[in-house]
């Protein structure tokens, strides 16, 4: 084997560049792919050519690292491949759930609208906000028991009008908010 300098470096990609690219291309089908593959391949071979034993062929060796890497382009595809399926189906099923969460959380809005003023603004001082009913009856005017009246009868009503799932919901949502 000649002394692996730049001059014989070059002369050997001049004479194998067309030949390697169109091996690469055969495993790989895209002619990019290829000469990104190939122009590796070279760089491997410069990086490494003082560790190359002189029995073998630089051609031989040159091929083999094009191929490995064609190879595992392709293996890296196969993975890509098989995981955008599953992954695009459960990011569909996901905007599906947020969306059917969100048509559920305004039709139990459109519940709690139902309840007289003062009974939702109540209920959403004592059980939103977490305040005490002589929290409650000082801010709107009103006696502890007129407030406890007024809870007992929205609680009453959304009791009658959702189910357990329906009223966490809702509740979860209007705690988040504050």
């Amino acid at each position: 084997m000649e002394e692996f300098d730049d001059k014989y470096f070059e002369r050997l990609f001049e004479a194998q560049f067309e030949r390697l690219m169109a091996f690469v291309c055969s495993y790989v089908g895209e002619e990019e792919v290829a000469k990104d593959i190939v122009q590796d391949a070279f760089m491997t071979l410069w990086n490494n050519r003082k560790k190359l034993d002189e029995s073998q062929s630089v051609k031989s060796y040159l091929f083999a690292i094009a191929q490995n890497y064609a190879l595992n382009y392709i293996r890296h595809r196969k993975v890509i491949a098989a995981n955008d399926l599953p992954l695009n189906l459960y990011l569909s099923q996901q905007e599906e759930n947020v969306e059917e969460h969100e048509k559920l959380l305004a039709a139990l809005e459109e519940k709690l609208k139902e309840l007289p003023l003062k009974q939702r603004e109540v209920l959403e001082k004592c059980v939103v906000e977490n305040k005490k009913y002589k929290e409650v009856a000082e801010e709107l005017g009103i006696s502890q028991n007129t407030v406890k009246t007024h809870l007992m009868r929205a609680l009453s009503f959304l009791r009658k009008n959702l189910d357990e799932r329906e009223m966490l919901l809702l509740f979860m949502a209007y705690s988040t908010k504050t």
